[in-house]
């Protein structure tokens, strides 16, 4: 029995550290305080849709790419970082929850990891996921790659933020 308990305590102790910065630093879980960052200093959106603790290519991506430090630099530099996450085992506030099926809905996100770039006027230019290369690859995949046109970007935007505005 007392074994059994040490093994839970030590359990516990193990994943607190695990998921004690939630969103992971540098990521924003707030799409309106993302969307005002982003227009302020002018800096693309990285939307992550992430099950950050099941999903394994989303664990690939984040260590292969989000949490190496060239990536780190980069962003804080270029980009607002936006945490969508799908978790199993953590516990959301209902505000973030419905923010993030409504996110996922809009972007018609089907799959984990999906990445959506955004430009700073929130005109979407890449959809991409999980990509091999390391964080050098993945940077030069952001900046130069665009998969999405929009035909008309303002009435894209007015939607979008219509949307937030009528359900967050």
């Amino acid at each position: 029995m007392k074994r059994a308990l040490v093994l839970v305590v030590l359990a516990i102790a193990l994943a607190v550290p695990a998921f004690a910065e939630y969103p992971p630093k540098g990521w924003n879980a707030d799409i309106k305080d993302a969307i005002a960052e982003a227009e302020a200093d002018d800096k693309i959106l990285i939307l992550n849709f992430t099950g950050s603790d099941w999903c394994g290519w989303c664990m690939k991506l984040s260590e292969e790419v989000f949490d190496t430090r060239e990536f780190k630099n980069w962003a804080d530099d270029n980009a607002v970082r936006v945490f969508l996450d799908f978790p199993s085992g953590i516990d959301l506030p209902n505000e973030t929850i419905q923010q993030n099926q409504l996110l996922q809905q809009y972007f018609r996100v089907r799959g984990y990891p999906t990445i959506m770039v955004l430009d700073s006027d929130l005109t979407p230019l890449l959809q991409t996921g999980y990509r091999a290369g390391g964080a050098g690859e993945y940077i030069r995949h952001i900046e130069e790659d665009r998969n999405l046109t929009v035909e008309e970007p303002q009435a894209f935007r007015d939607h979008f933020l219509g949307i937030l505005d009528e359900y967050l």
